[in-house]
């Protein structure tokens, strides 16, 4: 197995599972606005759009580095799939909160208001909370999906 093939493989199945985290997401939101198209009537959909945008490029990636990390370097599948899944979920969250911060939040900077902890703190602590065991899940079975690729 090459380093290249090992982040080839990585790459695919870090998309894979961030489509599998997107439906997860929808599925939370769906529970919890009572709205299967909760997204079509969100005053935030150039936040969603962008949020996807930086979801795809870090599930492509950190699925390259776990590729590697699992294929090369042969360490714990589990542990490196959570991991990784957890840097795709806080490096989305974190850089998807800015666009917020910059449309409404800079503002509101020097009044009795703290911008940054509600549109920086505020969405990554809930989506850490949120997103902490379908995280988890996820990252096994993408770590799994990588070890499969192991040649014997």
């Amino acid at each position: 197995m090459t380093e290249i093939e090992a982040k080839k493989i990585g790459s695919k199945q870090g998309l894979f599972s961030v489509g599998i985290g997107l439906l997860i997401a929808q599925l939370i939101m769906t529970l919890f606005s009572s709205d299967f198209s909760w997204f079509t009537s969100a005053s935030f959909k150039l936040n969603l759009a962008i949020g996807i945008m930086i979801m795809l490029l870090s599930g492509h990636a950190f699925g390259k580095l776990a590729g590697k990390a699992i294929l090369i370097k042969k360490r714990n599948y589990i542990l490196t799939g959570f991991l990784y899944g957890m840097a795709v979920l806080m490096t989305t969250a974190f850089l998807s909160s800015w666009v917020g911060f910059f449309q409404e939040g800079i503002d509101n900077i020097h009044t009795n208001d703290n911008p940054f902890e509600d549109y920086i703190f505020k969405p990554v602590f809930w989506i850490f909370m949120f997103g902490l065991i379908p995280t988890f899940l996820v990252g096994i079975w993408f770590g799994k999906q990588i070890k499969k690729h192991e040649k014997q």
